[in-house]
């Protein structure tokens, strides 16, 4: 079903041209609702680049946000399209929930838009936060339409991770180093360079949050030098220098604050802008991995990815067995439990890596609660969330600590 939807969304845009727009909006501002023709309810947000004109085919990003707010979706990514000139489009209706839901809803939004705007089929880009981010992913693989995906805070669904050997696009993932989605993005990483998708990474210090318009250029600024590299835009000298500059002026900056392992990610990225190991560079990245520092930061970091698996596991497997029988054998005394050592782990530690795994850990229970109370809502299991209602009160609990 998925290549046929997104079959139908390339031959529209084929057949559609600039003098298909049925109506004149405003450049620079968000509009917040814009009809979509033969619904009852559906609508999206656009943004059009101050630049935008009609008669030229422009690049745009389709956006989905977890909570189908289009306007609070397009936000972060204003500057990056006032910088490249891509038109952003973000659904209103898909949200998390059914993926075959969202999917024609998704279907539905891209036959709209490519009737309404004048776009260049090599430059489509799509991007997601969260349940969006794996939506984007899973729409990505599913075809050939995308140059580029840009997932915040999530990756792929399982089984689209595993079709990934023909995936033509190249990915940009993004997350917060307090992101209950963390370890799972830092993994992805590793599996997109197995399966040999050119990728990159970008993680911040903030929790599960759309990135700001600051970070989201940063990722457009690579994809901008894919889009060169693949002959998708013509190569401009001066952009390039500056995406270099920047990214040396922040790895420098990373290494004088002593984050080792980002500053060399960082490092890697401008060396990967001209596809040569610069000298300088190159012997920067030595010298940091013969540090103390970097060997220690390394080791930290594999010691709390163990530490946070079996945590996370440990909680997993017990809300599993709970939640197949809706209820809690002793008034949930083993959340209670786990819940305080969380806390006191945190508030005994004074390292920032320690708080930062366990702000990740509970805030992957909060969403997991949450999202199997709306599932089960959805469903009709009213057992199970009862179930899912009452664990809530245990965690607000300790949230409030």
């Amino acid at each position: 079903m998925k290549n046929t939807l997104l079959c139908l969304f390339i031959l529209l845009i084929s057949i559609c041209s600039y003098s298909q727009e049925k109506q004149l909006l405003p450049k620079g501002v968000i509009v917040d609702s814009v009809k979509i023709a033969n619904t009852a309810n559906e609508s999206y947000a656009v943004y059009l680049p101050k630049q935008y004109r009609r008669e030229v085919p422009s690049a745009i990003v389709f956006i989905f946000d977890p909570g189908g707010r289009g306007k609070v979706g397009i936000e972060p990514f204003i500057l990056a399209a006032e910088t490249y000139k891509y038109i952003l489009v973000c659904s209103n209706n898909s949200k998390n929930g059914p993926t075959d839901l969202n999917l024609e809803i998704a279907n539905r939004l891209f036959e709209s838009v490519s009737t309404e705007f004048n776009l260049n089929p090599s430059e489509l880009y799509i991007s997601g936060f969260s349940g969006g981010a794996r939506l984007a992913g899973s729409m990505a693989v599913s075809s050939v339409a995308f140059q580029g995906v840009i997932a915040c805070g999530a990756s792929f669904n399982e089984m689209d991770k595993f079709a990934l050997q023909d995936a033509s696009f190249s990915y940009v993932g993004m997350v917060g180093d307090k992101d209950m989605n963390y370890q799972e993005m830092v993994r992805n990483e590793e599996w997109l360079n197995k399966m040999m998708v050119k990728n990159t990474l970008f993680v911040s210090h903030q929790g599960h949050a759309w990135p700001s318009q600051k970070e989201m250029l940063r990722a457009f600024d690579w994809l901008e030098i894919q889009a060169f590299k693949n002959s998708i835009r013509k190569s401009n000298e001066t952009t390039i220098k500056r995406i270099y500059d920047e990214n040396l002026k922040i790895a420098d900056s990373l290494k004088g604050n002593n984050e080792m392992i980002t500053a060399i990610a960082e490092y890697d990225r401008c060396c990967a802008i001209y596809d040569s190991k610069d000298e300088k560079i190159k012997t920067i990245i030595e010298s940091i991995k013969k540090s103390k520092e970097y060997k220690a930061q390394i080791a930290k970091r594999d010691e709390i990815s163990v530490l946070e698996n079996e945590i996370t596991n440990s909680l997993l497997n017990q809300f599993d067995k709970e939640l197949e029988v809706a209820k809690s054998d002793d008034d949930f005394k083993f959340w209670k439990t786990e819940l305080k050592k969380l806390d006191e782990r945190k508030a005994k530690s004074k390292d920032i890596a320690i708080k930062n795994m366990v702000d990740r850990i509970q805030s992957m229970t909060r969403a997991l609660v949450y999202e199997t109370a709306n599932e089960s809502k959805r469903n009709f299991k009213n057992d199970k969330l009862l179930y899912c209602e009452e664990l809530k009160k245990v965690i607000q609990l300790y949230d409030k600590k």
